[in-house]
Formats: structure tokens, C-alpha cells, sequence
């Protein structure tokens, strides 16, 4: 199946499942979950959530993967700059990108989607890959349509 297809078949699944689940961190958990399984070259797959405590800070979510960081500031490494400027990131070599944050050093390349719901930022997709330049305009284009509809009908956030 070509990555297209996978994309769409995996998206279509995440819908349903999640639908009618009021809860943003069963859906990030499903998508995580789903995502991962879905895609060979995704070794870490999960949410960084705005800290309602620390609104300047994203904390580690529902994931896929080995440890994750715990906490990142917004504007540093790669999940930070897709906070501060609301845009996806999409980096094919993470050791070259200014301030990355190591949280595993076998990840190579990286893109990161902002999640929003009712017009304010509620997390981050963060996708890695051991191999360098995995990520293409195929994944930004449907990653990017998953986060604008995974938080459609949740009542938190």
C-alpha cells in the first residue's frame, strides 16, 4: 500500500475510534497508538500538552516510543519552535537544527505538528525517525489533517 493509502486508511480509523470519546488524552493515546503501529520509519510517535499550569511550557502526552523528555519550553528544539510559531517543523537532520533537545539520540529527523482546539494551541504531534530525512510533504500534508480534526468533539482539552 502506498503511503497515501496508509495515511488515509490510518486517519479513517483514528476517526472512529475516537469518535464520540470526549476526552483530548484517550484521543492523543488512540492516534499515538495507531500512527505508530501504521508507519515503519516512526520511532517515537506522541503529544506534547500545554501545561494549563505553565502556559509556556509543553509536558509529555500520550506516546509511543522510548522515554520522552518530560518537559520542553516553548521556542526551544524542534517541539518548542512548532509551539511558539503555531507552523509544522519538519526537520531532515535534528542535529543540525539550532537548540534541539536530545531526548533520544538515535532520532534523526523529526516533524512536528501543532494541535489546535477552539483556536488555542492544546499540544504538539511529534513524530521521530532513526533515519534522516524521513519526513516529506506527504506526512506534513496528512499529518497536518489529522491534527486539524482529532480534536473535533472533544469537551477538554
Amino acid at each position: 500500500m502506498d503511503k497515501v493509502k496508509k495515511y488515509d486508511e490510518v486517519i479513517k480509523q483514528i476517526i472512529a475510534v475516537v469518535d464520540g470519546e470526549p476526552s483530548a488524552t484517550a484521543r492523543y493515546a488512540s492516534a499515538a497508538c495507531l500512527l505508530s503501529g501504521a508507519f515503519e520509519y516512526f520511532f517515537w510517535t506522541g503529544f506534547y500538552v500545554v501545561d494549563p499550569l505553565k502556559p509556556s511550557e509543553l509536558v509529555v502526552g500520550p506516546y509511543q516510543g522510548t522515554l520522552g523528555c518530560l518537559r520542553i519550553p516553548f521556542g526551544r528544539g524542534v517541539c518548542g519552535a512548532a509551539a511558539q510559531s503555531l507552523e509544522v517543523q519538519r526537520v531532515d537532520d535534528v542535529h543540525a537544527f539550532p537548540g534541539h533537545i536530545a531526548c533520544d539520540s538515535r532520532s534523526n529527523s523529526e516533524i512536528v505538528v501543532p494541535v489546535l482546539h477552539e483556536g488555542s494551541l492544546a499540544a504538539v504531534l511529534d513524530v521521530d525517525s532513526t533515519e534522516y530525512a524521513s519526513f516529506d510533504s506527504v506526512d506534513e500534508e496528512k499529518l497536518e489533517y489529522l491534527c486539524s480534526v482529532l480534536l473535533k468533539g472533544a469537551t477538554q482539552s
